[in-house]
């Protein structure tokens, strides 16, 4: 039985969000050991290095509208992962991925404001579902307080919806590959003009910042955002963003499997209701089909 393209992307898209959700603590370990931009420009550079290995035919063909779509994506991107890795140092990884995740309640909105795409009400009813389940992940926190880390975290997932919801307008015309590479590199150079106006750059190596800034630029960068730019070409924005979602329930179970932290009767319900707004935004009426 083979499984259609639309079903393959959800899968994959899944796939890089356990990925994603993995490296909040990774990232708030690294702080320790050098500063945030130039952190973030390392690890796009390792990026943008592999993905100029594995597919370089394709980076020599880039046209002036795919440079000027790549740019943009790239901006996005800088701006999400910059203010994300600036407010870790204010926040814990748990609350950062949460309020990451609320770019899923941004998506459709800025879609129907920009490109008039009225969602579904199957998408609405999932997208209800996942916002009362990030809303009992959050219910646990004790002060509800916006602190500095908190409101630059705010911003990283409105950032990251416009990344979501313009990635998957771009990759109807342009080549999803170039678009990757462009975004990911753009990001590097970006951090790496930014890093000595914005900080006082610092870089301690050791096997373990070493370790971190491989699974990041590697697993997390490269890979990642290769399996989204290709999976977006076969299913909504809408639905990617719903699918991501699920970030900060995996971040929850990484900090029960490496920390220990126990998940609460609330935090998997949370959890339960993500994972049934996803599904309610796949059913599919087939009586007409049929």
């Amino acid at each position: 039985m083979k499984i259609p393209k639309s079903i393959q992307a959800d899968l994959a898209l899944i796939a890089i969000t356990f990925v994603w959700g993995s490296t909040f603590t990774i990232v708030k370990s690294s702080l320790a050991h050098v500063s945030p931009i130039l952190f973030l420009a390392i690890r796009f550079w390792i990026a943008t290095a592999i993905i100029l290995a594995c597919m370089p035919r394709q980076m020599f063909t880039i046209s002036g509208k795919v440079l000027r779509r790549g740019i943009l994506l790239s901006l996005f991107l800088l701006g999400g992962f910059v203010f994300q890795t600036l407010g870790l140092r204010d926040t814990s990884p748990s609350y950062s991925a949460f309020i990451t995740s609320l770019s899923v309640l941004l998506v459709p909105l800025l879609g129907y404001l920009f490109f008039r795409n009225r969602p579904r009400l199957q998408t609405l009813a999932g997208i209800g579902l996942a916002t009362a389940g990030l809303y009992l992940l959050l219910m646990h926190m004790k002060d509800l307080n916006i602190s500095s880390g908190d409101g630059l975290t705010l911003v990283c997932a409105i950032l990251f919806a416009f990344q979501i919801l313009f990635l998957g307008a771009f990759v109807a015309t342009s080549d999803y590959r170039q678009l990757m590479f462009l975004q990911v590199a753009g990001t590097a150079v970006f951090c790496s003009i930014m890093a000595p106006f914005l900080e006082s750059p610092f870089v301690i190596w050791n096997w373990r910042l070493i370790l971190y800034l491989l699974i990041t630029g590697v697993l997390a960068t490269a890979l990642a955002f290769y399996v989204q730019a290709r999976a977006q070409q076969f299913t909504t924005s809408n639905r990617a963003a719903l699918i991501f979602s699920l970030e900060p329930f995996f971040a929850a179970l990484f900090a029960y499997w490496i920390l220990g932290q126990v998940l609460t009767v609330r935090e998997w319900m949370g959890g339960g209701l993500i994972l049934t707004g996803i599904l309610v935004s796949e059913l599919r009426l087939s009586s007409r089909k049929e």
